[in-house]
């Protein structure tokens, strides 16, 4: 136990809240009938996405319609799984069938495995409405962050948020190429929040949950911040996690940490 919480504190040390580089239930089965490749748009690739998305495999919370390389790096995982050769993320006859007869496998099972996993965050005082992934820990120890700067992250090494203890949710700061902002992060004007605002978290049953914003608070990175990812009092709470202050690009890293935390509202 203290290992792990060493390896939680370092994964908060070592939270990069910025992109510098260039599961959910089974859904209903769907009737694929064309090929599926890199740059193909529509609701076949939803579907197939939202079936990768149950199986593991791509690492969303939600899909987006749209094949590119994520979609193809998952498929392919998926197809070599499956024995499918070559495993190269091209959805064609061989691999259509096979997803449909594991979908209709699957379709009764479906509609009873939600297990009240985090879909959507939404801050409306931020116009915040983002989609989740599922983050763990690396090998390294530390903890992964989105692969993105739209989405944020529900560490599922804690708890589903409305659960007892607390939640973690990462997001990003900024995109930085150059050293230069290039896009705005999910998470960029989080130090506007205060204590009293109200945060939403939409689980995959369909309830919304509500927290309030207790605290907000800034983070060395030499700090001990174990307080962040345990609770002592036995109640239900939400922590935000990312970056600010000034940017270091021999890091790659911000100078801060920026941790909000909130309590389950009643």
């Amino acid at each position: 136990m203290k290992a792990l919480k060493r390896n939680l504190v370092i994964a908060l040390l070592l939270f990069i809240s910025v992109i510098t580089i260039g599961n959910n239930a089974q859904g209903a089965s769907y009737a694929f009938t064309r090929n599926l490749s890199l740059g193909t748009s529509g609701d076949d690739v939803t579907a197939l996405q939202q079936f990768l998305i149950a199986g593991g495999f791509l690492k969303t919370a939600t899909s987006t319609g749209f094949f590119g390389s994520l979609t193809k790096t998952a498929l392919g995982a998926w197809q070599s799984s499956a024995g499918i050769s070559p495993s190269t993320g091209f959805f064609g006859s061989i691999s259509r069938e096979v997803a449909g007869r594991i979908q209709a496998q699957n379709v009764i099972v479906a509609t009873t495995t939600a297990n009240g996993s985090p879909v959507r965050l939404k801050i409306p005082k931020l116009n915040i409405d983002a989609g989740f992934q599922y983050t763990g820990i690396k090998s390294d120890g530390t903890m992964e962050i989105p692969n993105n700067v739209v989405d944020v992250g529900w560490f599922t090494g804690s708890p589903h948020p409305g659960d007892k203890g607390s939640a973690i949710i990462t997001g990003h700061v900024a995109q930085i190429r150059g050293g230069v902002i290039t896009k705005p992060g999910v998470f960029i004007d989080l130090n506007k929040l205060q204590a009293g605002d109200k945060l939403y978290v939409v689980n995959d049953k369909g309830v919304s949950i509500t927290f309030t914003v207790r605290e907000v608070r800034s983070y060395d990175p030499n700090a001990d911040a174990t307080d962040v990812f345990t609770s002592k009092d036995g109640g239900t709470h939400l922590n935000l996690i990312t970056c600010e202050g000034t940017w270091n690009p021999a890091q790659l890293s911000y100078s801060q940490r920026l941790v909000v935390f909130a309590d389950l509202t009643q």
